[in-house]
């Protein structure tokens, strides 16, 4: 297999066997290869790693692929965009990793080598200011999205210009400028609607809840169920469920869990928070839900194993802790729902520190 059938085969792979064989190959493959045949193997290994969630391995192999291509593009200015991709997918990188200050590094170094109205410009400022928005940085957020919303019009990338206007609304509706938010929400959905695309108007139209009176709210849910939704807007929408169940005081913990659970593996997978997975905890914990025990033992997993606290003192006969110990011992759990997703997912983590319990 030569560089070129490496790459095509990773963006044929159809399932995480077929890129842990590919990762394989990819490495006896760099050890033969130099140059930019060696860089493109790279940068697909990297590319292979980041979806395998293998991201020390991922930002190595992005590194090397940026070596290569930085002294190349000394000799030969048309290796540039090569320096950019790489640039451009170790900022990706180090945003899931929440290395937040190395992710805006890596993004302003590649729009420096870009002109203007790059393809990879537009799809850079998109990156960076969805971070910025992400951290609250407002008019870091709003700045870059309007420079790449100008690209995507002047390209008419419909996707692109729907996309960036419900970022920018989300931008708006946190600082309190929600007419501003809602009217771009309606563009946004109006531009997604000839793209047909289900995920970005789901995306849009679940920023859209807040501003909708019952008839279309209930419109909207429908449709919103009727989509394969990613988990991190399952989570938001959960959460919207439990805040509205909580204004109309009606039981809003079942919410609120979902809404934890759904989040907290959002927050695992990507590196990014879609909602306060802790304050909807602490919601069930503060309610008499039957659910309080197992709400208070997922906070204490998460605050000692994934932020660290040695102060925590975790029950391990709760349901929850059951469970824990069940699939550390090679059992299964035989249950489904989002709690049981949710500690699956934490013990295989476990097993993998080799931690015990």
């Amino acid at each position: 297999m030569n560089a070129d059938e490496f790459v095509k085969a990773f963006n044929n792979a159809r399932d995480l066997s077929e890129l842990e064989e590919l990762a394989e190959i990819g490495e006896g493959l760099c050890r033969n290869l130099e140059g930019h045949e060696r860089g493109k193997v790279l940068g697909t290994l990297g590319n292979i790693y980041y979806a395998l969630h293998k991201l020390k391995e991922a930002e190595e192999a992005y590194l090397d692929a940026l070596n290569i291509y930085i002294k190349l593009s000394q000799e030969d200015e048309s290796f540039l965009p090569y320096v950019v991709g790489c640039l451009y997918n170790l900022g990706n990188l180090y945003r899931i990793s929440r290395r937040y200050a190395e992710a805006e590094k890596a993004y302003l170094d590649a729009l420096k080598l870009l002109d203007d109205r790059s393809d990879q410009r537009l799809a850079i400022l998109a990156a960076l200011g969805t971070m910025y928005a992400r951290l609250d940085m407002k008019e870091h957020a709003e700045k870059a999205l309007i420079e790449a919303y100008s690209i995507a019009r002047e390209r008419g990338d419909t996707r692109a210009m729907g996309m960036l206007l419900n970022n920018l609304a989300v931008v708006y509706q946190r600082g309190g400028r929600k007419r501003e938010a809602e009217m771009l929400l309606k563009m946004a959905l109006e531009v997604l609607e000839e793209v047909g695309e289900d995920l970005s108007i789901a995306a849009v139209l679940q920023n859209l809840l807040p501003y909708l009176d019952e008839k279309e709210l209930k419109r909207v849910m429908e449709r919103l169920e009727s989509f394969e939704l990613p988990i991190d807007l399952k989570a938001k929408i959960a959460y919207f469920k439990a805040r509205r169940a909580e204004e109309r005081g009606e039981d809003s913990a079942r919410h609120y869990m979902e809404a934890a659970c759904l989040g907290f593996m959002a927050y695992r997978n990507f590196g990014f928070q879609s909602v306060n997975f802790m304050h909807c905890l602490d919601k069930v914990i503060e309610s008499d839900s039957e659910l309080r025990e197992d709400a208070i033992t997922l906070k204490k997993l998460i605050l000692k194993y994934y932020y660290g606290s040695q102060k925590v003192e975790i029950d391990f006969n709760t349901r929850v802790g059951r469970m824990i110990r069940a699939v550390l011992d090679g059992d299964d759990i035989y249950d489904d729902g989002v709690v049981e997703d949710t500690v699956r997912l934490i013990a295989e983590d476990l097993l993998r520190a080799g931690k015990s319990v």
